[in-house]
Order: C-alpha cells, then structure tokens, then sequence
C-alpha cells in the first residue's frame, strides 16, 4: 500500500463532506465513497442530523472519526481515545446510558476545546461496528 494512500485533500474532503450531508449519490467520488464506508455497515445517523463515520484504527485506544453534525460542528479527521468515564452522559452513537466509569472514547483533548469536546461513546458500540 502506498504512503500517500491515505492522504486525502482537503478540498475534496470538503466536497465530500458536503455531498453526505446534502445525500448526494455521485460515483464519481472516492472522498464520498470513503466517508460512506462505515454508515453502510451501521446506523451511524441520528435523527438530529448526527453522522459519526469510523475512518481508522490508530491504536489499540485510539481511533479517527469524522464527527458531521450540521448544527454544531464538522470535524472530518478527528482522534478518540479509549478512557473510563468522568461522569454518566449519553452514548452520541446508541443514545444508551453511560455511566461513572465505563470505558468510551471521546475526543482528543485540545486547544482550543473542539466543540463536541463533551461527546461520548460507548466501547462496545464503537468496537462492535469496527
């Protein structure tokens, strides 16, 4: 496999990013069959709007999402770590329950702080649609 296969540019990802989110079908993209990738094999849309595509395992406890929601905010390249949680909230995936201490992945923390910074989702979910 090339080095470069992975690189992907970033208007074109724009592009993509925008076909999702208005459905469009076009074949002539790979940027568009590449965000598709893991919707096909999950329900990975929310009735708000929310699509969570899985782009690649990074580590055993991280992996790089692309986090599309079209009211707050799109992150086409983002990493999640695997760690327990601080306190109960809602799988963004399932809508499931967390609680206290279950292991989920949740945004890399930065600054500054990525909007969906609070956002969680559960080990399970997120490793049974791998």
């Amino acid at each position: 496999m090339e080095a470069q296969s992975n690189i992907l540019d970033p208007w074109l990802m724009t592009i993509g990013i925008l076909g999702q989110l208005s459905g469009e079908k076009s074949s002539e993209s790979n940027v568009a069959s590449e965000w598709t990738r893991w919707s096909e094999r999950s329900t990975g849309k929310r009735a708000d709007g929310l699509t969570i595509h899985f782009l690649e395992r990074a580590t055993t406890t991280s992996v790089t999402l692309a986090w599309l929601d079209p009211l707050r905010c799109v992150y086409g390249n983002q990493e999640w770590h695997l760690i327990r949680a601080r306190h109960s909230g809602v799988c963004a995936v399932s809508g499931r329950q967390i609680q206290f201490d279950e292991y989920v992945y949740r945004p890399q923390r930065r600054r500054p702080q990525a909007v969906n910074a609070d956002a969680m989702i559960l080990k399970d979910e997120l490793e049974k649609r791998l």
